[in-house]
């Protein structure tokens, strides 16, 4: 008896979770896909991310701005491979350096800049995205051997998380 009750226990469970191929019709407002299209659009346009820059510079006044451009001009000059930007908060003029995806790399390079600019700190910013020249549509093998063959440092162009 026990048998036959564990042989019928197996048909029934094999017959009860069983699936059969279905379809899944979907209803839904027009809406819905242009507002999806809105938000993909709106998150293609922002190339930026969150990270940390260097604030060099901050002055408020009637000359402000010149100073900054004095300073900005220094700068480039000084440092020509990191990126700097003007940002103006009211009342103040901010000049900030770099894209720094973590907080020890601003470290790093705050070591070498808090040498020439005292007043230097490290700020929490949107920074513009890491440029990666193996994803460019422009990128093709010749480049590569080049890199391949030179003795550049590819940590510069590629960034791996």
């Amino acid at each position: 008896m026990r048998y036959l009750f564990l042989i019928f226990f197996c048909l029934i469970s094999l017959f009860s979770f069983s699936q059969n191929e279905g379809y899944l019709l979907l209803n839904q407002d027009q809406r819905i896909e242009q507002l999806i299209q809105i938000q993909k659009e709106i998150h293609s346009a922002d190339n930026t991310i969150d990270g940390y820059r260097i604030q060099i510079f901050m002055e408020s006044g009637n000359n402000a701005v010149e100073l900054a451009n004095a300073t900005m001009e220094k700068f480039k000059k000084t440092h020509p491979d990191i990126p700097i930007y003007l940002v103006f908060g009211q009342p103040y003029y901010r000049l900030r350096v770099g894209d720094f995806r973590t907080r020890l790399e601003a470290e790093k390079a705050f070591q070498t800049l808090s040498k020439d600019y005292k007043k230097a700190f490290i700020t929490s910013d949107r920074i513009n995205l890491p440029y990666n020249i193996f994803c460019s549509p422009d990128f093709n093998e010749e480049e590569m051997q080049f890199l391949e063959n030179d003795t550049i440092n590819m940590e510069l162009y590629y960034y791996e998380d």
